[in-house]
């Protein structure tokens, strides 16, 4: 939610920010419709003053009748106000967030700008197959089953390829809190307020299962992000305990509407997988700093698995609407001849903390401010799928990596 003072004093500044996006909205309506309702506001607070004043004397009966007529008329005013209000509201709340100044500009991914490649691309002397073509794994993925009991998209892992999911997920899980963040593991269904809170609501509504429709009015969450930022919805946190720092573990579901066709083979894009997040709640002159900490820490994750990735800030047209800014690490794909997307680093500044109603009361001030908050997936299922193909043999079997072996028991598939 960006501040109604910016309507107010800049709109200028939200139309170059959505002209960045490519997003249509009308700002001058917004900024008229703003007004209005302030304008409106004083008049109904004009004529609820007139009113008292008219009902502390003894009135006539013809004075009585326009008192009533009074009554009648900002009982018709406030209706309308409110269903103004709404309107704003609504409107303000479709608004992205301000990008950052290093943002660069672009519409797709395709605009992306590069940071840096990491590694040297796994060089093979043998065709390499996708994870799920892969002889020791085929039996760990069944996909066949998952389709026949839950629908496309869906899946069992078995075997040794489940042992070294769970180990991946173990791996990151040490490898986080050993850095200081507090493993959490969040509910996985939500209430509307919290999807709305981090911004997945309302833009992103159609990726979101709802749960019993009417009765519970639950979701199930995307990412451990909606349920940590929202644990802390309407509070104002101690600002000497800030940065609040969260390492969430759990299994995340996406409905991946839009994307009927794309990556059909094996088990890239799902709508069920497990991930591990990390969150952070901190004061606004903290805020980029930990956002520079979480690319650090990713960097350290994949460099320990060994893994081949590149760095990329995502340009404007590609940015989440909640993120100010956006770092996507993306892992090599032997079989794709490509990089795939396996987590990413966002600061989202004040945008879901003003939802949120997430404050802290720095020292020494009479008034509260915003936090900042800020989000990074450092291992989803995505990364166990590069680990099976870039470390897969001639022989069909799968070397595992070094700093999993003793979390899984076994240095092969």
């Amino acid at each position: 939610m960006i501040d109604k003072k910016i309507l107010r004093d800049d709109s200028a500044l939200i139309e170059t920010n959505l002209k960045k996006r490519g997003v249509k909205a009308n700002v001058k309506k917004l900024a008229e419709l703003d007004a209005e309702i302030r304008r409106n506001e004083e008049k109904i607070e004009k004529m609820r003053s007139e009113r008292k004043a008219g009902s502390k004397t003894k009135p006539s009966e013809q004075e009585q009748q326009k008192l009533q007529e009074l009554r009648e008329e900002i009982n018709e005013l406030e209706n309308s106000q409110k269903e103004r209000e709404i309107k704003l509201f609504n409107e303000l709340a479709a608004i992205p967030n301000f990008l950052h100044e290093s943002v660069p500009v672009g519409a797709t991914e395709d605009d992306n700008e590069l940071i840096e490649e990491v590694g040297e691309k796994t060089e093979f002397d043998f065709d390499p197959k996708a994870h799920n073509e892969i002889e020791s794994v085929k039996h760990g993925i069944d996909i066949e089953r998952g389709a026949k009991v839950s629908g496309a998209r869906f899946y069992y892992l078995k075997g040794r390829v489940a042992q070294l999911e769970r180990a991946l997920m173990n791996y990151a899980i040490d490898f986080i809190r050993d850095k200081g963040y507090e493993l959490v593991l969040p509910p996985i269904m939500v209430k509307e307020p919290a999807l709305f809170g981090t911004g997945y609501f309302p833009n992103g509504r159609s990726e979101v299962y709802a749960v019993n429709p009417g009765e519970d009015d639950l979701y199930l969450i995307g990412t451990s992000e909606q349920s940590l930022m929202a644990m802390h919805g309407n509070e104002i946190i101690e600002h000497d305990s800030l940065p609040l720092k969260y390492a969430g573990y759990s299994p995340c579901f996406r409905r991946e509407a839009g994307s009927y066709g794309k990556d059909t083979k094996g088990i890239i894009r799902v709508h069920q997988f497990n991930k591990v997040e990390m969150v952070i709640i901190a004061s606004e002159e903290n805020a980029w700093n930990l956002h520079e900490e979480l690319v650090a820490i990713s960097d350290e994750f994949y460099k320990s698995l060994k893994l081949p990735y590149r760095k990329m800030v995502l340009c404007a047209g590609d940015t989440g609407a909640q993120a100010a800014k956006t770092v996507d690490f993306e892992i090599w794909f032997p079989s794709q001849h490509k990089y795939r997307e396996a987590g990413s680093a966002s600061s989202t500044t004040d945008y879901q903390s003003r939802r949120l109603g997430i404050r802290t009361k720095p020292k020494g001030s009479k008034k509260t401010e915003l936090v900042h908050t800020l989000n990074n997936t450092v291992v989803a299922d995505r990364t166990l799928l590069a680990i099976l193909e870039n470390y897969q043999q001639k022989d069909g079997s799968v070397v595992v990596p070094d700093v999993l072996q003793s979390y899984c028991g076994f240095d092969r598939l």
